[in-house]
């Protein structure tokens, strides 16, 4: 798709030589390396298993990962006793790239937590072509690559900006990884920081996009992956000359649509008649194929990978909101036991709504702020907060989302904090989007077990 870019700040000229071989690089599933064979490698596991993941960090279940590993290409050999994810560097850089590219989804069946390919996404998928879905990919890996998803926590500085700032150091120089108790030398050193900095799973996706090359060798006893040498190929070289001499990071600041939308207000926003260019927002990927491509590189990248619209859900959501509390058994002993209220609660109503729906029901005062905190479907954390609170314009509010609109799946599980000063936490599981029922019109409990604490203590003052 052609692009338009206004006030284009000056471009540095690309060097010949990596001119010369990024236009001669031929793109296809191994070409430069392997990256887009292994990736849909590990989409076919997919489709073959229902491969579970576990509840927090959505990690694959051990069970999976040796399977998993001898189908890529570059199966790696470690000597851990309890192998987890991470253990196998290729599978934890391509689980990120499927979660960060939103073809692979964590859904509900049956109580298990199951990574999933989303059949719209993989048409999409299948649509572009070897050098769309080379550069797709890459730009999936620059943008939304992250750990975070694993971590329960917001999305923090990019793992990419590391690759970028330890890049200099490869490329100068071949790294040798020994032993440090046997050598000591400057070069060991610095090839070891480097590791350490990168992360594994990220130099196995600087091997997998054909930037360098690696060599290994049997693991120690007891150890993992253990690499022996590293090299900048010219084709890394040239695409981070490439990198080095365009705008790449216009796309960190300008990233696609949340999954999250809100109504449209009842009176338009104040337009200024002055403006006579309409911009359209672009996604990361775009950015980067417009920044490429100003270069004149690439031609033949003309599509990317579209997600889904976001969908309305209409119907009665059923949640179940539960509270751990601490009971008094004996003058010095408690015991903790974990009350429930299930809730059901028409579409059309808010996230404000099923707030005080919440409040009631564990009878509380609604005198306190309160969030809402979730993933989206990247498997990035979103945080709804309560219209007075003043940092939530980044995710919504929560007088300003209908349910019908919050996408959320059956399954997942939100925090619902109330009262910052207290911090009571609740947790919240979606069990099911049931038919339209017209005679409900509020939410109500429809089943709970346990006795509600109180919201302040004897000594509390209100």
């Amino acid at each position: 798709m052609p692009f338009l870019t206004l006030l284009q700040p000056d471009r540095k000229p690309l060097s010949q030589l990596s001119r010369k071989v990024l236009s001669e690089t031929i793109f296809s599933a191994t070409q430069p390396n392997a990256i887009v064979q292994d990736f849909e490698t590990f989409i076919e596991f997919l489709q073959l298993h229902k491969v579970e993941v576990s509840a927090n960090q959505q990690a694959i279940a051990p069970k999976y990962l040796a399977d998993l590993n001898s189908r890529l290409s570059h199966p790696v050999t470690i000597d851990f006793q309890r192998p987890s994810q991470k253990s196998y560097s290729y599978i934890h850089g391509l689980y990120l790239l499927l979660r960060g590219s939103a073809i692979a989804v964590v859904k509900l069946d049956k109580k298990k937590n199951i990574l999933s390919v989303d059949p719209q996404v993989l048409t999409s998928w299948q649509g572009l072509n070897a050098i769309e879905k080379y550069f797709n990919l890459l730009a999936t890996w620059i943008y939304y690559s992250s750990e975070d998803i694993m971590d329960n926590d917001r999305r923090a500085l990019p793992e990419w900006y590391f690759v970028v700032s330890s890049w200099g150091t490869i490329a100068k120089e071949n790294l040798n990884f020994t032993d440090n108790s046997t050598n000591n030398s400057p070069n060991n050193s610095k090839s070891n920081e480097w590791l350490n900095r990168l992360k594994l799973h990220n130099v196995a996706l600087l091997n997998l996009f054909g930037f360098i090359e690696l060599q290994d060798t049997e693991p120690l006893a007891g150890k993992g992956w253990r690499l022996t040498k590293a090299k900048a190929s010219p084709f890394g070289k040239a695409l981070m000359e490439l990198l080095e001499k365009t705008d790449w990071k216009r796309g960190l600041f300008n990233e696609a649509e949340d999954d999250l939308f809100i109504e449209p207000r009842s009176e338009p926003r104040p337009v200024d008649t002055k403006l006579n260019v309409v911009v359209q927002k672009s996604t990361p990927t775009e950015i980067l194929q417009e920044e490429f491509q100003a270069l004149d590189l690439f031609p033949e990248w003309e599509n990317n990978l579209e997600l889904p619209e976001p969908k309305t859900q209409d119907g009665v959501f059923v949640f179940k909101v539960s509270l751990q509390t601490y009971v008094q058994k004996s003058q010095d002993k408690f015991s903790k036991e974990t009350i429930w209220r299930k809730i059901a609660i028409p579409s059309h109503l808010t996230l404000y709504d099923f707030s005080s729906a919440i409040l009631k029901a564990f009878d509380f005062a609604n005198d306190h702020l309160h969030q809402f905190t979730y993933k989206d479907r990247q498997g990035f954390v979103k945080n709804i907060y309560h219209p007075y609170t003043q940092h939530g314009e980044g995710d919504g509010f929560t007088d300003e989302i209908l349910l019908r609109n919050w996408q959320i799946n059956v399954g997942d599980r939100i925090t619902y904090v109330f009262d910052f000063g207290d911090w009571w936490e609740f947790n919240v599981v979606l069990e099911s989007i049931d038919e339209p029922d017209p005679k409900l019109k509020k939410a109500k409990v429809i089943e709970q077990k346990g006795k509600a604490p109180q919201q302040y203590g004897d000594d509390d003052e209100e």
